[in-house]
């Protein structure tokens, strides 16, 4: 499912922390929104748990449930290249929160603000903007600026008048200016296609919660910025994931911070 991005985010973690081997998870919750994994080093990665689309087997929806904690971490962040959806999500929260460390440890290559990435985009008056992900609180502040606007979206229940599936995106990207790109398709195998159709746009950025990754390979194949969460409380934000809460709710343990590379 995932390919060469989400296999060069890997690397790149591995290579970013010093003795990664010694890196444990110590809790995985998967909420209905959202699947958090937390690190013995305190460190949280988040992502989309796409609940619609995972299958119950039986009366289980994880097979491996209960032997997750406990295992190295860079372990369970390669099941982020698994074509088992379930075991993806896992895979890429658990590569969220070693790419916290990561950045950490080389904070000083990037220019990092908070707040929404949406305030960090400049869109001109004759910009096309391509927003993948019908991320509603962006729709607004997009309209605002320009006419020339499209939303592609996958999940057919989010699909409203003037939103397009998400096949069109062959047909649209490739006229965009600004392409804003869900961070869940780190997750559903489609990051790396959609970042070949946009590479003649002007900005390309990755946001939300499931977007929080290291993000020099992203910034390598074209991502301009990137709009994700820093936790700032740890247990807090787990009670909300494992109580079936969603970003709406996670303002009362995280900031929500855009990152740049810091040229020259």
């Amino acid at each position: 499912m995932p390919g060469r991005i989400i296999t060069e985010l890997l690397s790149s973690v591995k290579n970013e922390i010093p003795r990664i081997d010694e890196i444990h998870v110590k809790r995985v919750v998967m909420g209905l929104s959202y699947t958090a994994v937390e690190l013995n080093t305190g460190h949280i990665g988040v992502c989309y748990t796409f609940a619609s689309e995972i299958i119950p087997n039986c009366c289980q929806i994880w097979r491996r449930a209960g032997t997750l904690a406990g295992s190295t971490a860079m372990k369970i962040a390669e099941l982020s290249k698994s074509w088992d959806l379930s075991e993806a999500v896992v895979g890429v929260a658990a590569l969220n929160a070693l790419s916290q460390l990561a950045i950490e440890r080389s904070g000083e290559k990037y220019i990092i603000t908070e707040g929404d990435l949406i305030d960090h985009v400049k869109i001109r008056k004759d910009d096309t903007v391509v927003l993948v992900g019908n991320i509603h609180p962006f729709v607004p502040k997009i309209k605002e600026k320009t006419e020339k606007f499209f939303i592609l979206e996958k999940n057919p229940r989010l699909r409203e008048p003037n939103v397009l599936p998400d096949v069109a995106a062959e047909e649209v990207l490739p006229y965009a200016d600004i392409v804003i790109i869900t961070g869940t398709t780190l997750a559903n195998g489609t990051i790396d296609r959609l970042l070949e159709l946009s590479k003649d746009a002007r900005e390309i950025g990755l946001v939300g919660p499931t977007a929080s990754v290291f993000p020099d390979p992203l910034f390598k194949h074209g991502v301009t910025l990137i709009g994700g969460i820093k936790v700032t409380a740890g247990e807090k934000i787990m009670q909300i994931i494992s109580e079936g809460g969603g970003t709406p709710n996670f303002k009362a343990a995280c900031k929500y911070i855009t990152v740049k590379p810091r040229h020259g």
